[in-house]
């Protein structure tokens, strides 16, 4: 877990024993990990050491947040969550009016606090964005595939915009959202390299979670694919299980269908989309979260047919706490471009809508 500079200032002037828990790898100050648990040292059995021993104004913003995701709009803070946490997972997933703003005055902010606001924009017209945003997402009456789409369509047509009239524009091109849609450009290997590309990212990471390695495995097993080094191999059937597993997809789709739109809204709202969140611009965050509801959608078909609901927080948790922390979507983007997912008629088919 991170460690801000303020926080290591505190251990130094108010408890200067705790510097001895504190070290440095994937940031400045991280929390030093036990190599056989592989977890916080101060980790207790299932407690957090620092808060019970020093109290809760010695957590790390990290620790102290977990799973919030804070983020400033000017002088307007928006605190969402990650799905990353099981019970958030359970709450974003199934629970009622997950994505509703509620106004909040007693949560402490994070020391570090980007601002997100556009220059141009009123923290009011940059949050009825979002808003937008996330009704569309959000819309029961469309799959929450094509519902992505739309999405994909309206940032699209946004980033050819100067900020200062999106606002405006976002609810007229979420209107005429459905007729910029580009033909799915269909590739029957996608879902294929869809795991290779989850199998690498993981393994390029220091330590890969054995749920994580677990839940890789039932999808190779699934797919009929061996992950190698520097490749991939697929059955001399491939054909035959994509079809398998794309009749198992549509088996799961009275069931599922609900999660996936809420999966999308809880990805626009933790990242306060269009505004942060992975990428650079507009259509790349879009694509990542695209690639991320594929992944998400292509791993629960391990499950069985009619899933019970804690075996899909359980999948959805696993893949959060990985994607949702990486450190930059720097290789992400890398493997995106390459195999072309980043362009909405690719996408398109990525996620069959």
């Amino acid at each position: 877990m991170q460690l801000t500079a303020e926080t290591v200032a505190k251990y130094k002037a108010e408890a200067p024993e705790l510097m001895d828990v504190v070290s440095t790898g994937e940031a400045e100050f991280i929390m030093k990990r036990d190599p056989v648990t592989d977890t916080c040292v101060k980790f207790e059995g299932g407690w957090c050491g620092i808060h019970r021993d020093y109290g809760e104004a010695f957590l790390g913003d990290a620790c102290q947040f977990f799973p919030r995701v804070s983020r400033a709009l000017g002088a307007v803070v928006v605190t969402g969550s990650t799905l990353s946490c099981p019970e958030m997972a359970r709450l974003m997933l199934y629970g009622e009016d997950a994505f509703a703003f509620t106004p909040r005055t007693e949560i402490r902010a994070p020391y570090s606090l980007r601002n997100y606001l556009p220059s141009g924009l009123s923290e009011e017209r940059a949050l009825a964005v979002h808003a937008v945003m996330l009704e569309v997402a959000g819309d029961a009456t469309v799959s929450a595939e094509h519902s992505l789409m739309r999405v994909s369509a309206v940032a699209h047509a946004l980033e050819m915009q100067p900020v200062e009239s999106w606002p405006d524009a976002a609810p007229l091109y979420a209107g005429m959202a459905d007729g910029r849609l580009p033909t799915a450009e269909l590739q029957s290997t996608d879902m294929f390299f869809l795991a290779q590309a989850l199998h690498g990212l993981v393994m390029a990471g220091a330590h890969p979670r054995p749920r994580l390695l677990e839940l890789l495995n039932a999808m190779a097993s699934m797919l009929g694919v061996a992950f190698e080094t520097g490749g991939l191999r697929l059955a001399p059937d491939f054909e035959q299980q994509e079809v398998l597993v794309k009749a198992r997809m549509h088996a799961q789709g009275a069931v599922l269908q609900p999660v996936l739109r809420r999966y999308l809204e809880a990805q626009i709202s933790q990242s306060l989309f269009p505004f942060s969140g992975f990428g650079a611009t507009l259509s790349e965050r879009i694509g990542i979260i695209g690639v991320r509801f594929a992944t998400v959608k292509l791993a629960l078909a391990t499950l069985p047919k009619q899933p019970e609901p804690s075996e899909v927080i359980r999948i959805i948790q696993t893949l959060a706490r990985f994607m949702d922390h990486l450190a930059d979507p720097t290789l992400s983007l890398q493997i995106y471009r390459e195999t072309g997912w980043l362009r909405e008629a690719r996408l398109r088919a990525l996620i069959m809508e």
